[in-house]
């Protein structure tokens, strides 16, 4: 139970961290990414060791494959909203951030976590159009909707 709260308070950091970087700058530094990266296998890890009933190096080997499916699917999404809007809608930065972020959820939980973070998104879009603060296609952070799906789902896996 402590290895839990230990890496959740862990992932909350790294996860609000992100999420002050890319409000102000409409970036995520590569650092911070390694971080995430490096911090969810050493949740795996540790989650072997005090469970015998978990092989930690089939949970790295499958939540890597699902990083890799998870950062093809948000890079399409991201290539065709290109295409069609002229605008980048979807950063690389986010996806990379959605694609770490099955390291530490799985691929269940991630795809969980992007349903969470697309809707809580669209209210604040809608809201923002609804009330004249936000331009048709002006682009906006959305890391830090992406960091509420994360640890939504990060907490619904461990109630």
């Amino acid at each position: 139970m402590s290895l839990i709260i230990f890496f959740t308070f862990i992932l909350l950091y790294i996860l609000y961290s992100v999420s002050i970087e890319d409000i102000k700058t409409l970036l995520i530094s590569e650092i911070k990414l390694i971080i995430f990266a490096i911090s969810g296998l050493m949740y795996l890890v540790c989650l072997g060791l005090v469970n015998e009933k978990v092989n930690s190096i089939d949970l790295i080997i499958v939540n890597s494959f699902s990083m890799l499916i998870i950062f093809v699917i948000m890079y399409l999404i991201s290539h065709i909203s290109y295409r069609f809007f002229k605008i980048n809608s979807l950063g690389i930065g986010d996806v990379k951030l959605f694609s770490i972020s099955t390291i530490w959820l799985g691929i269940e939980l991630c795809f969980i976590s992007l349903c969470i973070s697309f809707f809580i998104s669209a209210i604040y879009s809608i809201h923002g159009k609804l009330f004249k603060r936000l331009k048709p296609f002006e682009q906006y952070p959305f890391a830090p909707f992406i960091s509420i799906g994360i640890f939504c789902s990060w907490i619904i896996d461990k109630i």
